[in-house]
């Protein structure tokens, strides 16, 4: 009686360690997985306004090709899928600044195609707007990742 009982505990406290061991990896896998897109998005959304800065700096160009540059810099950089992938797989709050960060790009690119140029007091607040939402997201993203150990 007391070898089955034995056995029984053993085989209960395997499960409990590989049970632990199976959660630890699923969660180290989340975590990976979310480092990788939030990694990926804050760099589409550099690289889409630095694109913006460049035609809005860039007078050497056409207007019609700063505007198109403008015009293409959210899509050429994938900023919307990657929007829509974080919502999917990020807490509320990671999904509330990324649409606002998307917003505020947008106000920026309107405003180049409106013909702002970088340095006019105009596109001043839209760049601080931008720089500030970008600055939440990512202390956002830190803290996701963090309570994700």
């Amino acid at each position: 009686m007391s070898a089955l009982i034995g056995g029984g505990i053993a085989v209960a406290s395997g499960w409990t360690v590989e049970r632990s061991r199976w959660k630890r990896e699923e969660v180290r896998q989340e975590r990976d997985r979310r480092t990788a897109l939030y990694a990926d998005y804050l760099a589409a959304i550099l690289a889409a306004r630095e694109q913006l800065w460049y035609a809005s700096r860039w007078r050497e160009l056409p207007r019609e090709e700063r505007i198109a540059m403008a015009r293409n810099s959210l899509r050429d950089f994938q900023v919307y899928p990657l929007r829509d992938r974080i919502s999917l797989v990020g807490p509320p709050s990671i999904d509330d600044l990324s649409y606002r960060i998307v917003r505020r790009l947008t106000a920026y690119r309107d405003a180049v195609i409106e013909g702002v140029n970088d340095g006019e007091a105009e596109l001043q607040p839209v760049w601080d707007a931008f720089n500030e939402a970008r600055d939440a997201l990512s202390i956002a993203m830190r803290s996701d990742l963090e309570s994700l150990r």
